[in-house]
């Protein structure tokens, strides 16, 4: 699964060549014929065209002419200068034949079968810009449940890429020095759990905040955030939990700052860790001379 930076001719006939599915979003308006049967589906008139059927045309104009098969709302989080909204999405789908670039050096000139999914959002509000995705895969889909799975894997590719920068903006993988597979082996064997995690309390913390911190975190973690914000463990959300965690790393939370980041988030859960290691120890401590 990928974004446009994966829509690669090569990466997908590599992908046939192993058998192996893939699921992508559209870069290239490339050349497609409707030679595939398209399960009976429904298609909007289409105007007079000078050239032949079978000829390949730009898989946008294809899609274009495919009547809306199925609706859906979507929640989209507010992000940055963006609000949250509910975007109403509408969905086609079919099968094409996907042609090779015109100036690929590969002998073999077979096009590849393909599902197209459009999914595309009709009347954005105003001001704002209309969702729209072009995903091709390899998986059959076939109908509607199929074609909104789909596109609800392909949703799931930003939690995907919040892991990765989660390791790389907070845990610093890329900053290690490891010259080795081993090493970044067990590097990430370590710090892949830790991402993990404070992906965990951001997201319970942004889609369900007022879940108690404790259902979310270990006990002992919400009870030392508690004792220094001075809250209390019993009553600590877990959107709370994270701002005060994020705030032991420096985050100053002022109206205009949003919401914490990677790296503030990394540095209070690491300071937790350091303080955690210490109360520990100090229950081993014999003052006792």
């Amino acid at each position: 699964m990928g974004d446009r930076g994966s829509d690669d001719f090569a990466f997908m006939r590599a992908c046939e060549g192993t058998q192996t599915h893939f699921l992508l979003r559209v870069a290239n308006d490339r050349l497609v014929d409707e030679e595939v049967q398209r399960a009976q589906q429904p298609v909007k008139p289409r105007p007079h065209r000078k050239r032949q059927e079978q000829d390949p045309q730009p898989l946008k104009s294809v899609v274009a002419r495919w009547a809306v098969l199925g609706q859906q709302s979507l929640e989209v989080p507010a992000e940055h200068q963006r609000s949250a909204r509910t975007a109403q999405l509408s969905l086609s789908w079919g099968a094409v034949r996907l042609h090779p670039p015109q100036d690929s050096k590969d002998p073999d000139r077979r096009p590849i079968v393909v599902w197209v999914l459009h999914v595309w959002e009709e009347q954005p509000p105003e001001g704002v810009q209309a969702l729209e995705w072009y995903l091709l895969t390899s998986v059959p889909s076939e109908s509607q449940a199929q074609a909104w799975e789909r596109v609800a894997w392909y949703r799931q590719r930003w939690t995907v890429e919040d892991d990765h920068h989660g390791l790389k903006t907070g845990c610093h993988l890329e900053q290690r020095q490891l010259q080795r597979y081993e090493g970044l082996r067990r590097l990430l064997g370590f710090i892949a759990a830790v991402a993990l995690r404070l992906l965990q309390v951001r997201w319970h913390a942004r889609q369900r905040p007022d879940l108690p911190a404790v259902q979310v975190l270990p006990r002992e973690v919400g009870q030392l955030v508690a004792l220094k914000t001075g809250g209390e463990v019993e009553h600590m959300s877990i959107e709370q939990c994270w701002k005060q965690m994020a705030q032991l790393g420096g985050y100053l939370g002022r109206k205009g700052d949003g919401p914490p980041g990677w790296k503030t988030l990394w540095r209070g859960w690491l300071h937790l860790q350091d303080l955690l290691e210490g109360a520990r120890l100090a229950t081993q401590l014999s003052l006792d001379d």
